[in-house]
């Protein structure tokens, strides 16, 4: 069956029941906010991209009587998005509906869709996408060859390391990155770092956060991805998953991500023309009569789009 069946039918409610049962979890790159979601009306259409010349900051200088303003000239280059369509959809007899399984399995389904997004991230996070590289060494790192020592190692220093990456971009841009984006096991490994610790002024306080993190390195957000995904083939007796977002970090700036004009080091528009909910999934369900069965269908058109590679700095090897 073709994802665009023409009688299938958002679901409003089921979508936004689905997407509340999972309002705790915000280790989605998108539903956390850690990548500004533009939503539009169009699959295709252009966004700016900023250069570190245009971003940097102009300094205004007093004007002479009988004289113009100083004249400055940002010329962002247009590029263009466009949205393509993920998604996957599964019958529902109608005795199951029974045990309410329309509604347990909208979300799983929605908790997939969100993490379609964090799979389409993780093929930015690469080296040669950004500003700026660093690769974590087991020992004897040099900063001035984009190395830095592995956070999980003995001695590694990463307020130290992120204060120096720090410096890195606003040489470039003019104003210092506002956000780290981590997985779950960079993270595990930050908890235990001896530098971060010692910043802790008591045993008692010794629980590290997130809102910690971004307090000892500086930044406005520190975000955790904790997505997961299936790495066997379906139906093998022996199921496996690893997190998406792995052994990599982004230093960024994120900025306001308001619109598709405002500087961002990275965005992800999503196509909504016909509705879905605040994330940009779609839950959808269209009758089978044939097999009298329903058939419920998670989509999402989206695009991630680099926009002011400058303003990130990836690390990656990190543990």
């Amino acid at each position: 069956m073709a994802l665009d069946h023409i009688e299938a039918q958002f679901e409003e409610n089921l979508t936004k029941e689905a997407y509340g049962l999972l309002q705790d979890r915000m280790d989605f790159a998108v539903a956390n906010g850690a990548i500004p979601q533009i939503f539009t009306p169009v699959r295709n259409g252009n966004f700016k991209v900023w250069s570190a010349t245009d971003f940097r900051r102009r300094n205004s200088e007093k004007r002479a009587g009988g004289t113009e303003f100083k004249q400055v000239n940002t010329h962002l280059e247009d590029k263009s998005y466009s949205c393509q369509q993920y998604g996957y959809e599964e019958n529902v007899d109608d005795d199951e509906q029974i045990d309410g399984h329309m509604n347990a399995l909208a979300e799983v389904m929605m908790e997939d869709g969100l993490a379609t997004f964090d799979l389409a991230l993780k093929a930015k996070l690469v080296a040669g996408q950004f500003g700026t590289d660093f690769t974590g060494q087991a020992s004897g790192a040099d900063y001035a060859s984009g190395q830095f020592n592995k956070w999980s190692t003995a001695g590694a220093t990463p307020i130290t390391d992120i204060k120096e990456m720090k410096t890195r971009v606003k040489a470039k841009i003019g104003v210092n990155p506002d956000s780290l984006l981590i997985g779950e096991d960079v993270f595990n490994a930050l908890t235990e770092n001896a530098q971060i610790l010692a910043r802790l002024r008591t045993d008692a306080d010794k629980e590290v956060t997130t809102a910690t993190l971004a307090k000892f390195f500086g930044l406005k957000n520190v975000f955790v991805i904790g997505s997961a995904q299936t790495t066997s083939n379906q139906g093998q007796a022996t199921q496996t998953t690893a997190n998406i977002i792995s052994d990599v970090a982004l230093l960024y700036y994120r900025g306001t991500g308001a619109n598709a004009v405002t500087p961002s080091t990275i965005k992800i528009y999503c196509y909504n023309k016909y509705g879905s909910n605040s994330a940009g999934v779609f839950i959808e369900t269209y009758r089978k009569p044939a097999i009298t069965s329903d058939c419920i269908r998670v989509r999402s058109y989206f695009d991630i789009t680099i926009q002011m590679a400058e303003g990130g700095l990836l690390l990656t090897d990190v543990i």
